[in-house]
């Protein structure tokens, strides 16, 4: 995703909180501290806004975060300044590594990373993280093969077999994170993601795609 684009949506999303100087002060803070940064860390960045433009209404921060995580979520997977194609289905990324036998390695370590999550989590929990992925995979505007594949995946854990761009296995990964927050909290949720991650760098579970990619 590229930078304008980002900003456009981080705009888009403080707009139903902040305004005039306020939002430019916004915007100034994000691309100073947050704007490489994975999108769970909007979490921080929601805080240092409530903090400091004493957003004291209940539940500001989390309502802030999830406009924001929404409204990035709501770009398309393709950039604008793209050249046109005959295909109005998204092109999958050229990635440095070549394809294995086992599959695309950008997909086997989102799997992997979700996989683990749901798994780490109790029964109930696993399986609303599951269901709300299922229920918004259309926002992605992937091919139906590709959604066919996701639902199996999601619905019964079959091995994703097609290649998925690493722009919608973002997307997926940050809307695993918006349903984390509302089931458990943004702490949690954030607790949640960052052991997970720990986890499969520790063991090298992502050796041949980082996660680090895909967040």
């Amino acid at each position: 995703m590229e930078f304008e684009q980002r900003k456009k949506a981080i705009e888009y999303g403080l707009q139903p909180f902040l305004s005039g100087e306020s939002l430019t002060l916004a915007l100034q803070i994000w691309e100073d501290r947050y704007a490489e940064t994975p999108a769970f860390a909007l979490q921080q960045f929601a805080r240092e806004l409530c903090d400091s433009f004493t957003l004291t209404m209940p539940r500001a921060r989390i309502l802030l975060q999830q406009s924001l995580i929404r409204a990035l979520n709501d770009l398309p997977t393709v950039s604008p300044t793209a050249s046109p194609s005959p295909n109005p289905n998204p092109t999958p990324q050229v990635r440095p590594e070549p394809p294995s036998p086992t599959g695309d390695p950008a997909v086997h370590t989102f799997t992997l990373l979700v996989d683990t999550l749901t798994d780490r989590l109790s029964k109930t929990d696993g399986q609303f993280l599951r269901q709300y992925l299922l229920n918004h995979l259309s926002t992605l505007h992937q091919p139906e093969l590709a959604q066919q594949a996701l639902r199996a995946w999601l619905n019964r854990r079959e091995s994703i077999t097609v290649s998925i761009p690493a722009t919608a296995l973002t997307q997926l990964i940050n809307l695993a994170y918006i349903a984390l927050c509302e089931r458990l909290g943004p702490t949690q949720a954030d607790q949640a993601l960052h052991n997970t991650i720990t986890r499969i760098e520790t063991t090298n579970a992502d050796r041949r795609y980082s996660v680090r990619r895909l967040l």
